[in-house]
This record gives structure tokens, sequence and C-alpha cells, in this order.
């Protein structure tokens, strides 16, 4: 816009819209649309007279006043009657008009992409909070106010985003919506500031979306007890018993499996027989079959009423039902192909020709095991154990058939539920999680800890 033209637009355009406002103040106060001597009103047309003066006089940028002229003459016909007071109405007033300020300054200065992600977010907050909700107008007012102080960095918009839909979509869960797409925010957009493939980025923040869905139950349970609920549940006897008995039970069935699993995937890995293929395909079956076809199996056969147990029984006293040993037992029968997989995995990972240089060297074959191939594969195998332990200290299906008592947890979960419900049991589900997930983040930070002592030659 040439200077002729902008001094033109400055003299016409601004009394144009103070003289309709005029008249329209008259006109629908006397039709009874609107109270013409009401001071509200008064002070409406009272400010458009002011600002028409300024914007004439150069005090007032020309595009910003005429903006807020028309804002103003509005909101004295319509905007008004949309609020439920006048404070409310005259407080929508004064937010609109800092959003316009604020608009005018994107438009100004900021990019395209800006543009339009601030006029989007304000027409569909109207719709959120003013068509969609009702009685939200004070809601509506806070929620301009956080776009107005994000508007300039889109990633702050978005994270503005993330919260007013996790308070308002994502009800009754609104805290962990608001934490989990805070950290899927995070994790994109420290991803995309590496500038990688586009692609993986979009992959990454979907994948996670998926993730979070997944984890979305885990995350209500954690999050919707209070600590004094856990800490009665933390007093009970048989609670506490049940959580022992799993932490003893899982270690137990780890140590065993790692006895026999991590030289058996050693093995599998460094040599090549008839049969191969069926054994790994052998080694998937626990996961395949159902759990409680599991425990019915090894019930099948190590129930002291069939004829295996109760040979083991009549010569050694051994007995696995509702035992100990029954226990463990249906925990090594589950979690065997998560060690086995990562062993065999963590040992393809070692190149054989480091193994080939130790035995030139007059390492024996243990011995190329034992120093090289172990330390190698170190973390690999922890990692492995780590995936048992959880999977082992986890286990209910097959247990509620060969072993329900004594209790572990998961099956104490299941007794607390079907005899006092689900919001008895809350607390307890709740307790267990932080337990497995504090045992499983202490077990992975030993597991990089071996990491980082292996780099630095400590073992």
């Amino acid at each position: 816009m040439d200077q002729g033209s902008k001094a033109r637009f400055k003299r016409i355009l601004p009394p144009a819209i103070l003289t309709c406002h005029l008249l329209l103040h008259i006109v629908l106060g006397v039709a009874g649309w609107i109270v013409p001597f009401e001071f509200f009103n008064l002070l409406l047309l009272l400010g458009n007279i002011f600002l028409c003066v300024w914007i004439v006089r150069g005090t007032v940028p020309v595009l910003e006043g005429v903006g807020v002229m028309l804002l103003i003459a509005s909101h004295a016909f319509i905007g008004q009657r949309m609020a439920p007071d006048l404070l409310t109405s005259g407080t929508i007033l004064l937010v609109n008009i800092l959003i316009l300020y604020v608009g005018f300054r994107i438009f100004s200065e900021l990019s395209l992409a800006h543009c339009v992600t601030f006029v989007a977010s304000y027409f569909l907050l109207f719709f959120i909070f003013v068509v969609w909700m009702s009685n939200a107008e004070a809601l509506f007012l806070l929620s301009l106010l956080g776009l107005g102080a994000t508007a300039r960095k889109l990633k702050l918009v978005a994270y503005f985003w993330a919260l007013v839909l996790s308070f308002t979509v994502c009800q009754p869960y609104a805290w962990e919506a608001a934490i989990s797409s805070f950290f899927i925010l995070k994790v994109v957009f420290s991803a995309a500031e590496n500038k990688p493939s586009t692609t993986a980025v979009i992959f990454l923040g979907s994948g996670l979306v998926l993730l979070f869905l997944v984890l979305l139950p885990v995350a209500v349970l954690m999050l919707g007890e209070s600590p004094h609920s856990i800490l009665n549940i933390i007093r009970d006897e048989r609670i506490r018993s049940a959580i022992y008995m799993t932490a003893v039970t899982a270690t137990v069935s780890t140590i065993i499996l790692a006895a026999f699993c991590i030289p058996l995937a050693y093995a599998i890995s460094r040599l090549e027989f008839s049969g191969k293929t069926v054994l790994l395909s052998l080694i998937d079956v626990p996961i395949v079959i159902p759990q409680s076809v599991a425990g019915l199996a090894l019930l099948r056969v190590f129930s002291k009423q069939q004829f295996l147990g109760e040979a083991l029984f009549s010569a050694f006293g051994i007995q696995f039902d509702g035992t100990m040993l029954g226990i463990c037992l249906a925990q090594i029968f589950v979690a065997m192909p998560f060690i086995m997989k990562s062993s065999i995995a963590a040992f393809d990972s070692v190149p054989r020709g480091l193994e080939t240089v130790a035995r030139t060297l007059g390492a024996s074959s243990f011995g190329s095991f034992r120093r090289v191939a172990v330390p190698l594969a170190a973390r690999g195998l922890f990692l492995s154990a780590v995936l048992a332990w959880a999977r082992a200290a986890g286990e209910f299906g097959a247990l509620l058939f060969i072993a329900p008592y004594p209790e572990t947890a998961p099956v104490a979960a299941y007794n607390r539920f079907t005899s006092v419900g689900i919001i008895e049991t809350a607390p307890l589900v709740s307790l267990l999680l932080l337990f497995s997930l504090a045992m499983f983040f202490l077990l992975q930070l030993a597991a990089r800890t071996m990491r980082t002592m292996h780099q630095t030659g400590e073992i």
C-alpha cells in the first residue's frame, strides 16, 4: 500500500466504522436489541470514538487500530450477548484485543505456517470451549492467553495443544495423556532437530502414539491411586509374602535358565547340525501355547497324581503341584524362549574370528568361551536374563493350574479381585506395577553399567 492509499484509508475507514457503530447503536437501541444508555455500551462507543481520532492523527497504527475498532463494534452488538455477564463480556473483549495484537505481530513478522496455525487454533479453541462445552467461557479466555503466549513458536503451540486436548478430550485420563503427549513431542522434536529423514520422524511419532495407547492402562493404574492406599496394601502380610515369593522364585528360575540356556545358546550359535531350524522353532513353543494350556500340560505331567510326578515324589520327595518348585517350573517354561533367543543373538554378534585367534594363542575351547565370547556378549546375555526374570515374575495363567499356592503377586492380585472386586484390588495392582517397574529399571541400569565397565576395560 503506497502512502497516498494509506492516507485515504486512514481518513475514510475509521470514521466509516465509527459512523456504522453509532447508527447501529441508535437503531438497535430503539429496536430493543441493546440497552443504548447502559454504561458498558456507552463505554464501547466512547472507545471507538477515541480510536478513530487517534488513527486519523497517526497516534495508533492504521491496521491495528481499524482491527480493534471492528472488534469493539462487533462485540457491542454480538459478542456481549453471548457472555453470561458484563464482567465476562469485558474480559472476553480485552483478551480478544490482546489476541488481535499478537495476530498482527505474527502476520507481519513470521511465516505462513505460523499464521495458519494461529488462526486455526483460535477457531478450534472457540469450538471446543464455546460451542462444544457449555459454560466454559473462563476456560476459553484462559486458553486464549495460553495461545497468545505460545503462538510465536510452533513447538510451544504443539505443547499447548497437547495440554488442552489432554484436559478436554482425554478426560478422565488427563494427567496420563498430558505426560504421554509431552514425552512424545519431546522425542519427536529432539529427533527432528538432528535433520534425519522426515519419514522416519513421522514413523517415530505414530509409533509412539500407539505405544502410549497400549501403555495407557498401566499409567492409569499407577497414577490413579493415592500413596495412603498403597501403604495400606504394603502393611498386609499376605501381600508382602506374595511379592517376596515372586522375587525369589523369579530369581531362582532365571538362575536355572541362565545355567542351562546360555551354554545351549552358545552351542546353537557356533555349531551347524541337522535339525537346527526345528530346534529354533521348538524354542518358541512356550510363546505360542496359551498360558492356561501350559498350566494344564505341566499339571498333566508333573502332578503328584501323574506317573512322572508320582515317581519323583516317591523317589525323592519332590512335589510340583502347589509348591514353590511348581512355581519355578511354570516360570522356567514360559521364560525360556526369552533368554534363549536373546542369548543366541548376543553370541551371534560376537565375531567367531576372535575366538579362533584366542585358540591359536593357546586358549582352550572353554577358555575362548569364557574369556572372549562371554565378556563380549555379556550385556546381551544380561539383558536376556532381565527379560526372562520379568517374564517369570509376571507369570499367572500356568501358575493358576499347577501352583496357585503359595501365592505369587499375580495370583494374589487375581484372588483379591475375585473376592473384593476391582476397586479394592486397584491399590495392589498399582503397588505391583511400581515394584515390577522399579526392579526392571534397576536391572536395565545394571546392564548399562556393565557396558560401561566393559568399554573401560574393568571386566
